[in-house]
């Protein structure tokens, strides 16, 4: 009985582990809808739906690239403590790291923004969508 009543317990901690990962998740992505209101906000009004189009682009875009090579990267089995080596487009995962996948993505996607924000009203969508991913490269 009483190693029912643990297991139990356990299983709602882990359930409640991944609800409050998946709310600290949506937390942060009304980040990402505040500074695209602070941005467009801050911008002549005939460039808000430029600046809204570089942020929801920004956003898809940094998330796709977390996804295929990002969380490996950073989450994979360490290779002397530089880089993960595994784990890319996640060839096996768990429920646990699909959560936390959600989490650390939604921290990628608002990070890319800053960016978007730097040249609002300085760039045309189809300048900054050529010159954003050169730009850590070149």
């Amino acid at each position: 009985m009483q190693q029912d009543t643990l297991q139990a317990v356990q299983q709602l901690q882990l359930a409640a582990d991944h609800m409050w990962t998946i709310i600290a998740a949506a937390l942060v992505l009304l980040m990402q809808l505040g500074f695209l209101l602070v941005e467009a906000g801050m911008a002549r009004s005939k460039n808000s739906i430029n600046v809204a189009q570089k942020n929801i682009t920004d956003f898809l875009v940094s998330v796709s690239a977390f996804y295929v090579l990002g969380f490996g990267l950073m989450f994979g089995v360490s290779y002397g403590g530089w880089f993960g080596t595994d784990n890319f487009a996640f060839q096996q995962a768990d429920d646990w790291q699909y959560t936390f996948f959600v989490f650390q993505a939604v921290f990628a996607g608002t990070a890319a923004t800053i960016m978007s924000g730097a040249v609002a009203e300085r760039m045309r969508y189809g300048v900054y969508m050529w010159r954003r991913p050169c730009s850590s490269v070149c």
